[in-house]
């Protein structure tokens, strides 16, 4: 089976971007609009993670890990167990490599249209 994602290098910095292109059953307009969706939630994730509200960290996770990969993202639903892990055992340590590690992917991640 042929992966969703493949890598470019950028033309104005090093980062290499992750280009995703929709599932075949997915329009690109209803995936990219669930990558925004998933950026403009890094902040909630954050601001739970200040309040130590394992719970909804622990939520946010466990929808990643079920939403990602139908959307093209397996990366995201990795990311999602992993931030549901963390916030189970309540390693503050690992939530915060996680989320850090989720927003910087995030921000390389692009849809292309088909």
């Amino acid at each position: 089976m042929e992966s969703n994602m493949f890598h470019e290098q950028g033309s104005t910095d090093s980062k290499a971007r992750i280009l995703v292109q929709p599932p075949d059953d997915l329009p690109y307009q209803v995936v990219a609009t669930y990558l925004d969706k998933c950026r403009k939630g890094v902040q909630s994730l954050k601001d739970a993670m200040e309040r130590s509200d394992y719970d909804f960290v622990s939520m946010y996770g466990h929808r990643m890990k079920g939403s990602g990969g139908a959307y093209g993202f397996p990366k995201l639903t990795e990311m999602g167990a992993s931030i549901e892990e963390a916030a189970r055992i309540r390693n503050d340590d690992e939530l915060r490599t996680c989320a850090a590690a989720l927003e910087a992917h995030l921000e390389l991640v692009e849809v292309v249209e088909p």
